[in-house]
């Protein structure tokens, strides 16, 4: 239902992106689009679905989508809840190449916080639940002469498909601990913060011009007025593959096409070791004296 109501909104009858206003940015936390996602899902969801953004900035996910039923036990910490009648979603914006296709293909930038199948969110009383994570990644263009943004290119995907692991979700997300007492004063710290590289979905040219789902889930076809399009599968090991699904708007009629086997880009010389930082290089040869 979310991904059906962006979609008719960031697109239109035909396939084609709709521009919309987002308001200005009032610090660098700050996310207009973040917010606009949210605003679109709680005014046309149905009234009883409960869509909670998160309270402040650098907290993931970005909101909360319930069914009230659900709310309730979120509110008072219970377990016992429908897994396809609440999820947590995460925005990534990817910022399109001169060449028309998004930037980073071969990997994004997951902060402190990887992706995953199973998010935690807090109950009132401070009690973890483990709820379903979906991340919604866009590729906006702005038009500077209207001052308009639209949505190139979207897909929202179930967290499976980037990452399963909960055990290295957990290891990232939970309490670390940082160096302190650093430096000749003593003043210094290190948070030890970790930053994650994690696929980039719109690295994939199949999903350009388009708005996609992909879910585990093969039956979502039957929900909503979708249509599977494909499947795509994701190697574990060698052997071993997860199978994903595909949809598309029913509406624009789109083809249906074979199974693609691993089409998110991957860097092809990932090493171990960083690079130096901060190497400022100066060419000695440049300057004369006298």
């Amino acid at each position: 239902m979310a991904f059906t109501i962006l979609s008719e909104k960031f697109f239109d009858d035909q396939g084609g992106p709709v521009s919309f206003q987002l308001r200005d940015k009032r610090n660098t936390q700050d996310d207009p689009f973040d917010e606009y996602v949210t605003e679109l899902l709680r005014q046309e969801m149905p009234e009883e679905v409960i869509v909670l953004r998160a309270d402040k900035p650098l907290v993931s996910p970005d909101a909360v989508i319930a069914r009230p039923e659900e709310y309730e036990l979120l509110k008072t910490g219970g377990v016992d809840y429908d897994p396809r009648a609440i999820f947590g979603l995460e925005v990534k914006k990817v910022d399109l190449g001169k060449n028309g296709k998004p930037a980073r293909s071969t990997g994004l930038d997951y902060n402190s916080t990887p992706p995953c199948a199973t998010i935690r969110v807090y109950a009132e009383d401070g009690s973890e639940i483990r709820i379903p994570g979906f991340y919604l990644f866009v590729a906006l263009e702005g038009n500077k002469e209207s001052g308009t943004v639209r949505v190139h290119s979207m897909v929202l995907v179930a967290g499976a498909v980037l990452n399963e692991d909960v055990d290295l979700y957990d290891s990232i997300t939970g309490t670390r601990t940082k160096e302190i007492g650093l430096g000749t004063y003593g003043d210094g710290a290190n948070r030890l913060r970790p930053m994650l590289l994690f696929s980039n979905p719109l690295g994939w040219d199949w999903m350009l011009g388009a708005s996609t789902l992909i879910s585990e889930r093969n039956d979502l076809a039957d929900e909503q007025p979708l249509i599977h399009v494909r499947d795509m599968a994701r190697t574990v090991s060698p052997g071993v593959f997860e199978l994903f699904h595909c949809y598309r708007l029913a509406k624009l009629s789109p083809p249906k096409e074979g199974t693609a086997l691993d089409p998110f880009p991957q860097p092809s010389k990932r090493k171990e070791e960083t690079a130096q930082r901060g190497r400022f290089e100066i060419d000695l040869r440049t300057f004369t004296l006298g």
